[in-house]
Formats: C-alpha cells, sequence, structure tokens
C-alpha cells in the first residue's frame, strides 16, 4: 500500500515538472517529450511481445493471478464475466503507462546525463572518472538483471570451477 503511495506521488510531481516544460512556448520541450512519448511506446511494445523465456517480469502470472482474483470477485457480485480484460489490452494499457513515464523522465534524465559530462570534466583523476562511469551505468546494470539467461544462468548458478554455487 505504501508503495502504491510513492509511486503515485511520483508520478504526481513528474507531471507537474512535465507541465511547467509544456507551458514554454519558445523552447522544443513539448515536441521532445511527445516523441519520446511515442519512442518509449513502440519500445514498450516491442518488449512485452518478447515472451517469459528471455525477459522475467512475471506478467503472465501476474495476469492471469489478476484475471482470477477478478472473475472470483464479480462472481460474488453476482455478475457474469468472462474476465475483466484480455490479456492484449492489458499490454496496451501497460505499454501506454510506461510511455507515459518514459515521457516524464525524459528531461530529468537528460539533466542527469548533462551532470555526469559536467562532472566528468571537473574530475582529475582517473579513478574518480572510473567511479563516476560505473555510477552512471548502474541503472542499466539493474535493468539487465530482468533479462533471465543473465539472471539464471550467470547469476543464480555461477561456474565456479567445476561445480556451480548459487549466490
Amino acid at each position: 500500500r505504501s508503495l502504491m503511495k510513492y509511486f503515485s506521488l511520483s508520478l504526481i510531481v513528474l507531471f507537474s515538472l512535465t507541465t511547467h516544460y509544456f507551458k514554454v512556448e519558445d523552447g522544443g520541450e513539448r515536441s521532445v517529450c511527445v516523441t519520446f512519448g511515442f519512442f518509449f511506446f513502440v519500445k514498450a511494445m516491442a518488449i512485452l511481445i518478447v515472451t517469459e523465456k528471455y525477459l522475467e517480469f512475471g506478467l503472465e502470472s501476474g495476469f492471469s493471478n489478476f484475471s482470477e482474483s477478478a472473475m472470483q470477485f464479480l462472481e460474488k457480485q453476482g455478475l457474469e464475466s468472462q474476465g475483466p480484460v484480455s490479456k492484449l489490452t492489458f499490454k496496451l494499457f501497460l505499454a501506454v503507462l510506461c510511455s507515459l513515464i518514459g515521457a516524464f523522465l525524459t528531461f530529468p534524465g537528460l539533466r542527469l546525463a548533462q551532470m555526469h559530462l559536467d562532472a566528468l570534466n571537473l574530475a582529475t583523476e582517473k579513478i574518480t572518472q572510473t567511479l563516476l562511469h560505473i555510477n552512471f551505468l548502474a541503472p542499466l546494470f539493474m535493468v539487465l538483471l530482468w533479462v533471465k539467461p543473465i539472471t539464471k544462468d550467470y547469476i543464480m548458478n555461477p561456474p565456479l570451477g567445476k561445480e556451480s554455487v548459487p549466490l
């Protein structure tokens, strides 16, 4: 419940930040947000097409649990239904939600990239620059943990010598 509260609060903050970008008449922020929204929509649809064999999101089991619970709820209310929504509608709604979040995160992401470049220009030591690069790429490593062959094969059962020991 509290996780949903924080998620909705962060969406409201991102939405209000994006509305400030949309109010500017001369800048191209509006067109950049719309373009990135469409880009993230296409990207989300492409990712949702990939089967659970390669990407482990848990959507198949989550959707089936949701459908069963909704059907039980509707039966208790005395309504007959074949299910709340189809799987395609569920994935389409999820892709629209992902495109909105992607559009909302466009300018904070661009600001983060600019701050990264500024920090690299100010850093003189190689170790500091290396740590800055690791810090910038850390979210990419977290996203790669959803790729099933990487997670299941190399993290859960890494080949350490002759035997595989789960981490």
